[in-house]
């Protein structure tokens, strides 16, 4: 195969292709940009180890199905040999990713790496293996940047009460979506009469208000029990998805 000696760009549509290329690969998952010295680093290894490994970067942004590889903050890396991945850090700086390239290739030991839930724990919070929400996590005031403004994947936003009827009415629908967009979208719920402050943040003056959220932003807003074909298609068209 042709030797590449600098990182390559991918996406969710060609990942599988770079990680199936017959080399070990170290792939870098961060949004918008890098910092200096990381993108330093990664041009450096590319280029001085040509032949022996790929460098590949992908922009989570724009690559749910990859994004959800991870967990964590941005930038992150997972490096895999044999198309199997072998480590995996998150909030990685240049120095983390020269010593799991290093491990990648058989030069240093294996990195640490961050404590991970237990199954138990992981169920609880909604998690499956690969990172991907199989079900609504719960949020609060004091973990909804953490959980909603810095995710990697798009996120739908229930807000909602135990005495709100129509709340309880979408309820069953926002779970099944969770489900259905494993991988693609973070569904999550914030009870607002727990949760003021954010639901005063963002000018909720009814519930149910779904909110979906991209790179930390609003992108859209349903407010009421909408028919679920109706908030299907919002989340496709928030998602790119036609």
């Amino acid at each position: 195969m042709p030797h590449f000696d600098t990182p390559l760009h991918t996406n969710d549509q060609s990942v599988d292709r770079v990680l199936n290329a017959g080399l070990p690969v170290v792939l870098v998952l961060y949004r918008g940009t890098l910092d200096d010295a990381l993108e330093q680093a990664l041009r450096q290894l590319a280029k001085a180890e040509a032949g022996k490994l790929l460098v590949a970067k992908v922009d989570a942004a724009d690559n749910p199905r990859t994004a959800a590889r991870v967990s964590g903050v941005l930038p992150a890396l997972i490096t895999f040999r044999d198309g199997q991945p072998l480590t995996q850090a998150s909030g990685i700086s240049a120095q983390d990713f020269r010593a799991h390239v290093d491990y990648l290739l058989g030069r240093g030991p294996r990195p640490s790496e961050p404590a991970r839930p237990t199954p138990k724990a992981a169920r609880r919070n909604g998690h499956s293996r690969r990172g991907a929400t199989a079900s609504p996590v719960e949020v609060t005031d004091a973990t909804f940047a953490r959980e909603v403004l810095t995710s990697p994947l798009p996120v739908l936003v229930d807000l909602w009460a135990p005495w709100c009827g129509p709340c309880r009415i979408i309820g069953p629908v926002v779970e099944r979506l969770a489900r259905e967009y494993a991988g693609q979208l973070k569904v999550v719920k914030l009870n607002v009469d727990e949760n003021p402050r954010t639901a005063a943040q963002f000018q909720v003056q009814g519930i149910p208000t779904l909110l979906i959220f991209r790179d930390g932003r609003v992108v859209d807003r349903i407010v009421g029990a909408v028919p679920e074909p109706a908030l299907r298609a919002r989340i496709q068209s928030a998602l790119g998805v036609r």
